[in-house]
């Protein structure tokens, strides 16, 4: 994440906020740390005989935007933003120099790293020496989820804090804790750790890492407030460098140090620094190995922007405004962040390949990218992406939903699995779960998944490992491959082609979970997806409809009956009573034991069948057709309409798209919007019914349900009612 204070980036880490490399801050508070606790660059130099120090970017030096003096002695300052990278710049006249640093995510490798080139070019009229420190200033080991531990504790949680060598001198630096911090009796020694790799970039041959400087206090002296570099004032790069450094028990920096460089006029050099996470300190060595090499760091920056332009190209647009061009890649970028990107995998042979996934049981889609959106400003959600191959994270149920409304218009081969997933999500209660996760596969054939190993594999030992990973149980595809480093599984077969062989092999299951309340509008978007497939597939519709069986979510949250949940208490003055609809829903018990049942006795973790309705006594699991579900939902929306008939009521604790209405349900609320969405459905179901007049088949509770329901309406009708002509005030 970056702000446009100090140097861009405000926080970034490993999965998740609770994994943090620099630690992250709300929006507000970033604005204030990011140019002091985050990345920083000092530069001591010397020309024509004069001495100077400087720090580009810093908040002491910024123009005053608010001034109209004159200004043309302090740096300017500019920020660019691309779809996959940032840029700052600092030009400094006074000084002679014009610092930029620009960050990529490293792309398309077994590691994974924040990228950071700093570039220094003499804008002067004489050579000039250097010396600099570039780099973090507050930088946190790996230690399990420590983010609570940063805001709550964060001087205790020194104390386990420590900076290791992968080799000689300090090229190598490696942050972790000792254990984990976990106030349990079970205590984790860390391995994994935070590490810093440094060099000056080169073309032609082979960088030489440079040192670092860890210890915070050489860098700054007795300032804790991370201010001034008072340990630089004083002293040179080399004499910090040749002083021990300490970085046990407290937070540590991680500087690259550059000593006595002279730049003729013109003149640039280039610091590559990659901060990332690695499994154990003997990978440092390897990795140090990668990145260092001839190019390399160029050529990562040129594939972080092919990479963009590849996954962007099916939104490309040329117009005489390279402005709205770009805005289109971005927004599409944007989008699929939220709802992922599908790629179609189980391409085994021909006939797969040139098959979509409504016409081969081989083709699979998988989203990747997706996540929920959490940032600096969306501070409340906890966004999660996998660090894996395939990398994906969940998000919520309407996030996720809207923006796959148009994936089978980019990408026609996914034919109808956006509907089939998320009609598969509607429960028996008309409900949906909040998050909805990544797709799981599991082979049904422990045979297949014997033989898929065996052709994969190089030796019996590998073969054999291969096959209880196959047949142990759910997988994803990053997942599966992370396994297969982790075990040192010998793989002969690419891994691609491996993928796709085993998922042509696989069952497909969507996965999600209850997450808090149910809310008013999940089902809005259903039409929406429909509408897309039928663009592409016209004549697909009649087979989607009814050929075929989706499941029933199970979760064990139901809605309370109104008995239990409207509660007579005082208005906000104190003067008089009201009804408040209070926690609608409750952890159900008896949905709790049937979920037991599918409880493993090794593991002790619930199997995927626990969050699927099944059939009475733990029998197989429920399904129906998508017009038979579509015909449930609409069916029971009609019949939680408000007293006046006209909302639909926000029964189950939430409201629909504004968050910002969360009282409305408090309120016995309910909203318009979801009646025009259950008309709009329900005309749906009956076109289809009387288009292809084919019978219906729904479970025996909703023809229960709508029995009754039709009693009542006759008895409405019996009873002479008639819209009145002006409505009360008071809800009946």
């Amino acid at each position: 994440f970056y702000v446009n204070r100090g140097q861009a980036v405000a926080s970034f880490g490993i999965k998740s906020k609770e994994y943090p490399i620099l630690e992250f801050n709300a929006a507000n508070k970033a604005y204030q740390l990011t140019p002091y606790i985050g990345f920083r660059t000092f530069i001591k130099g010397k020309r024509a005989g004069k001495d100077f120090m400087s720090e580009p970017f810093s908040p002491a030096t910024s123009r005053n935007l608010e001034s109209s003096e004159d200004q043309d002695d302090l740096p300017k300052r500019v920020m660019f933003v691309g779809a996959n990278e940032c840029e700052i710049r600092d030009i400094d006249s006074a000084n002679g120099l014009t610092t930029s640093v620009t960050y990529i995510v490293l792309p398309e490798e077994s590691f994974g790293a924040l990228v950071r080139r700093t570039n220094i070019t003499n804008t002067g009229d004489d050579a000039v020496t250097l010396s600099a420190l570039d780099g973090l200033a507050k930088l946190e080991p790996v230690g399990g989820q420590i983010e609570w531990g940063l805001k709550e504790m964060g001087r205790t949680l020194e104390g386990w804090m420590g900076v290791y060598q992968a080799g000689e001198g300090t090229k190598m630096p490696f942050y972790r804790m000792s254990t984990e911090t976990g106030d349990t009796a079970s205590v984790k020694i860390e391995l994994e750790g935070h590490y810093l790799l440094s060099f000056l970039e080169s073309s032609k041959k082979t960088a030489e890492l440079l040192p670092v400087v860890y210890d915070t206090n050489a860098v700054f002296g007795s300032d804790t407030s991370l201010l001034e570099p008072d340990g630089l004032k004083v002293r040179s790069v080399k004499e910090i460098l040749s002083r021990p450094q300490f970085g046990q028990a407290r937070t540590s920096s991680g500087f690259a140090a550059l000593e006595l460089i002279t730049l003729q006029p013109g003149e640039s050099i280039s610091i590559a620094s990659f901060y990332g996470k690695a499994s154990h300190i003997e990978d440092l060595v390897p990795i140090a190995k990668t990145v260092t090499e001839a190019g390399y760091v160029a050529k990562k920056f040129e594939q972080a922007r092919t990479m963009i332009d590849a996954l962007t190209s099916s939104v490309e647009t040329q117009t005489t405004s390279h402005l709205f061009d770009g805005a289109v890649k971005q927004m599409f970028l944007d989008n699929s962040l939220r709802g992922g990107m599908p790629m179609v995998l189980g391409n085994v042979d021909e006939s797969a390949r040139y098959s979509n996934y409504d016409e081969d049981d081989r083709i699979k889609v998988f989203h990747v990218f997706s996540r929920i959106h959490g940032d600096l400003e969306r501070d409340y959600n906890a966004f999660y992406i996998d660090d894996t191959y395939f990398s994906q994270g969940h998000g919520n149920f309407r996030d996720v939903a809207q923006n796959r409304r148009d994936d089978v218009t980019f990408t026609p081969r996914i034919a109808s699995f956006d509907v089939q997933m998320f009609l598969a999500f509607i429960q028996a209660d008309g409900y949906e779960p909040l998050t909805v996760e990544a797709v799981i596969y599991f082979i049904d054939d422990k045979n297949v998944g014997a033989e898929i190993a065996a052709e994969a594999t190089s030796d019996p030992a590998s073969a054999k490992t291969l096959t209880e990973v196959l047949n142990g149980g759910s997988y994803r595809p990053g997942q599966l491959l992370k396994l297969i480093d982790e075990l040192k599984i010998e793989m002969t077969m690419p891994r691609e082609r491996f993928v796709d062989r085993v998922l042509a092999a696989s069952t497909d299951l969507p996965q999600a979970t209850f997450g808090q309340g149910y809310w008013g509008d999940h089902w809005d978007y259903y039409i929406d997806l429909i509408d897309s497939y039928l663009a592409i597939y016209p004549d697909g519709e009649e087979s989607l409809m009814y050929d075929k069986e989706l499941r029933y979510f199970f979760s064990t949250a139901t809605v309370k009956p109104r008995s239990e949940k409207y509660v007579v208490t005082y208005t906000f003055d104190g003067q008089s009573k009201h009804i408040l609809q209070l926690d609608s829903t409750i952890f159900d018990t008896d949905k709790e034991k049937e979920q037991e049942q599918f409880r493993s006795g090794k593991t002790g973790i619930l199997s995927f069948d626990a969050y699927w309705q099944r059939t009475p006594n733990g029998g197989d699991a429920f399904t129906s057709s998508p017009i038979a579900k579509l015909f449930l939902l609409g069916a029971i929306k009609f019949a939680t309409r408000d007293a006046w008939g006209m909302g639909i009521e926000y029964e189950g604790g939430r409201p629909g798209w504004n968050d910002a209405m969360n009282g409305v349900p408090g309120m016995v609320g309910s909203g318009m919007p979801e009646t025009y969405e259950m008309h709009q459905l329900l005309s749906y179901v009956k076109k289809v019914v009387d288009k292809y007049d084919r019978p219906v088949v729904v479970p025996a509770e909703l023809a229960e349900m709508i029995s009754a329901v039709t009693v009542a309406l006759d008895n409405l009708d019996a009873s002479a009612f008639g819209e009145p002509k002006s409505v009360e005030f008071e809800v009946p």
